[in-house]
């Protein structure tokens, strides 16, 4: 743990996006932009609900 925090991917350390996940996570993504935890996890959700929002919005 503490060679993960003073290591080379310390500054890639992430809070999840989500409102409800609790999770932390090394973004080892090439750019580091990554949000979420897991896509099939909290982005897909995060997605599903702004989808569904703008259909509400365009009824």
């Amino acid at each position: 743990m503490i060679e993960l925090l003073s290591g080379p991917f310390s500054g890639r350390i992430r809070e999840c996006a989500s409102d409800d996940c609790p999770l932390v996570f090394v973004d080892t993504s090439r750019p580091g932009a990554r949000r979420w935890c897991a896509m099939e996890r909290c982005g897909n959700r995060h997605k599903l609900r702004a989808l569904r929002a703008r259909r509400a919005t365009d009824a």
